[in-house]
């Protein structure tokens, strides 16, 4: 058997020795006790690697027993690249002993949808700072950002950290898509779209405030406040962004006037104990 072709570097901080090499996919393993992949993540990986290529080693560590690697950083790459049928992924091997210290500190953790939206945010900032005429919608910003309206939310963030951006999640799925206008002009839209959820937010807030006045409460009031408002929600296709909340808005705007009037649909024909 042909020995393998490697490089062997010390990373820069500790002196731990590092190899680098190619190894055919089959001699991979994922790590036991990683978590659960996500499948939305795989795709996006896949999606992402048809337009650039696979780019980031995963790490490893050797598995005697077996002649065989195991992954642990990198899973979703891995499952992503078997996908698309490639033979052989770049490695980095790190020294065994690191192997449960790296676990511990380098679990994978879901991002929760601020923390998603102040990256996306970012990342659209750099590229508006780049390649200030690209358009929105080129398959290079959607690769790295994966949904438009994150973009939305990071700005309302920035201007109301207390903002229930999980409750809106599911509307924004459904009107706020990328755009064919050139980033500084899609940006305006997004400045003011961003208003528009940070109105609908406050009242949501106003009228949970006065419900629970009323001495009638419940973990998912917010939610249900919205989707007590929201006139599409039984409509799947797509719909426009202003279209949906300015009717969203007008309906808040009633409710917070006269809050006991949503009362019955949102919490008690639901089942809820109040």
């Amino acid at each position: 058997m042909p020995r393998e072709k490697q490089l062997k570097i010390k990373d820069p901080y500790k002196g731990n020795e590092l190899v680098i090499k190619m190894v055919p996919i089959e001699n991979l393993e994922v790590i036991a006790h990683q978590r659960k992949p996500s499948q939305y993540h795989v795709k996006h990986l896949i999606n992402s690697m048809e337009r650039i290529g696979f780019l980031v080693p995963v790490i490893v560590v050797p598995e005697k027993e077996k002649g065989k690697y195991l992954i642990i950083d990198g899973q979703h790459r891995f499952l992503a690249a078997k996908e698309l049928g490639i033979r052989e992924l770049p490695v980095i091997q790190v020294p065994e002993r690191l192997a449960q210290l790296m676990m511990n500190f380098n679990i994978e953790k879901e991002l929760n949808i601020r923390e998603k939206a102040y990256v996306a945010l970012a990342v659209y900032r750099e590229y508006l700072q780049t390649k200030p005429e690209m358009i929105e919608s080129d398959p290079e910003l959607v690769d790295s950002i994966e949904q438009a309206y994150y973009v939305t939310l990071g700005i309302a963030y920035e201007k109301a950290e207390k903002l229930s951006g999980s409750s809106f999640e599911s509307i924004l799925k459904k009107c706020d898509f990328f755009l064919d206008l050139k980033l500084n002009e899609a940006l305006e839209v997004r400045e003011k779209r961003a208003e528009k959820v940070l109105v609908a937010n406050g009242l949501v807030r106003d009228i949970a405030q006065r419900i629970k006045e009323m001495g009638k409460w419940h973990p998912y009031l917010y939610n249900q406040i919205i989707s007590w408002a929201n006139p599409y929600k039984r409509k799947r296709l797509p719909v426009e962004f202003d279209d949906l909340f300015n009717e969203i808005i007008e309906n808040l705007q009633k409710a917070a006037e006269k809050p006991e009037m949503i009362l019955s649909e949102v919490i008690e024909e639901e089942g809820f104990e109040i």
